[in-house]
């Protein structure tokens, strides 16, 4: 075996198990390790919660708002702001906060203007053009009366039948699955931004310039001994991306914000608060935005050496070839997706492909300082 095959079969075992690692082999340990808490039903809650709706040039915030009224409270006293650029409406619930921006300044700073008007012990955050289930309220304000829970995550789901990709749709149930493992073993890494909710006491005000809010309250809780659990039962669902260039835009500003987050919060910061924490977050977080870029790249060059030199070995043909595959499945997949054709076989190699193409246009727009904390905004598919 000469050395150059050496050297690529190096190249590929590392790529590849490197991948395995972190995709594969993580979530099946917690799958097998993680204790599994049977669903709880929940019981009539008799307490006080806020419910905070950013808005900017939103089309849907009096559907919103409507959705936001007609929530089961079943006992729970909600409040609700509204902060917006927009005037509020002639007639106005008197349970409803209204905060008129002239200027906008981020998510971030809205989020903080409104955290002033809070007096309720609980706090909900969820996004504008978020639609909630009924019952949603009750999901996730009931693993509170657990005393070391500090935030619930709810449960995101785009909307039925919007869903770009059969590729896009095994995400979100992978997704689903990781938090679900992770809260059973300790703690959700980051809530939702859609639905999420935190003991208003653990609140900490944001960074002007914070790219991903939802992660850095999750840290603050984290910070202060307690854990985030994760409220499957509380729907949150929205619309898709009108298309791939806008689902392109919210990977890409989201990857920027991670990267932000990983430059102010080192995991040696991670392991000094909470070990367990910190070894979830370098396996769910960490890697991805970090290693498996990089593995990757490195699965890619092997497959190119494969593929142009020579090789003697009993499998590298075989190898070389399930690798050619996989390229060319997300190629055709990229190219089915323009022309608006959905094969489900290919549309699942291509959306993993595309997920760490967006993160590594977010690391260079955030390295080059061309992520603003204003964000632009992604069209949505048009509601039926």
């Amino acid at each position: 075996m000469q050395i150059q095959e050496i050297i690529l079969l190096i190249v590929v075992t590392v790529g590849g198990i490197g991948l395995l690692i972190g995709y594969v082999f993580y979530p099946l340990f917690l799958l097998l390790s993680s204790k599994r808490r049977p669903p709880s039903t929940p019981v009539s809650l008799s307490t006080s919660a806020t419910l905070i709706i950013p808005a900017w040039e939103e089309r849907e915030l009096s559907k919103k708002i409507s959705n936001t009224l007609s929530l089961d409270r079943n006992g729970i006293d909600l409040q609700i702001i509204v902060i917006t650029d927009e005037y509020p409406p002639s007639s106005l619930s008197s349970e409803i906060t209204w905060i008129t921006e002239s200027t906008r300044a981020g998510k971030s700073v809205s989020i903080n203007r409104a955290m002033e008007q809070v007096k309720t012990p609980f706090v909900i955050f969820t996004d504008a053009n978020t639609f909630l289930k009924t019952d949603a309220l009750q999901h996730l304000l009931h693993p509170f009366t657990d005393q070391s829970v500090g935030a619930v995550s709810g449960e995101k789901r785009v909307r039925s039948g919007q869903a770009r990709s059969v590729g896009e749709q095994l995400y979100w149930r992978y997704e689903s699955f990781l938090k679900q493992s992770d809260a059973s073993s300790h703690s959700v890494i980051g809530g939702a931004g859609e639905l999420f909710a935190i003991r208003t006491l653990l609140f900490e005000s944001l960074p002007q310039d914070c790219l991903l809010d939802d992660l850095e309250i999750s840290w603050q809780v984290i910070r202060k001994g307690y854990r985030i659990a994760y409220a499957p039962s509380a729907l949150a669902t929205e619309s898709a991306s009108a298309n791939l260039h806008e689902e392109s835009k919210r990977k890409i500003r989201m990857a920027a914000g991670a990267y932000q987050f990983l430059d102010r919060h080192s995991l040696k910061d991670l392991f000094s608060v909470s070990p367990v924490y910190a070894m979830q977050f370098m396996f769910r977080k960490w890697f991805r935005w970090v290693l498996a870029p990089i593995f990757l790249f490195l699965l890619l060059l092997g497959t190119i050496g494969l593929i142009f030199f020579e090789t003697s070995g009993p499998l590298q043909p075989h190898l070389t070839w399930m690798l050619g595959v996989f390229w060319c499945a997300g190629l055709i997949g990229w190219g089915l997706q323009q022309a608006g054709v959905r094969i489900s076989w290919l549309e699942a190699p291509f959306y993993f492909l595309f997920m760490h193409y967006c993160q590594i246009r977010g690391w260079l727009r955030y390295r080059f300082g061309k992520q603003s904390s204003v964000w632009e905004k992604s069209e949505r598919a048009s509601l039926p």
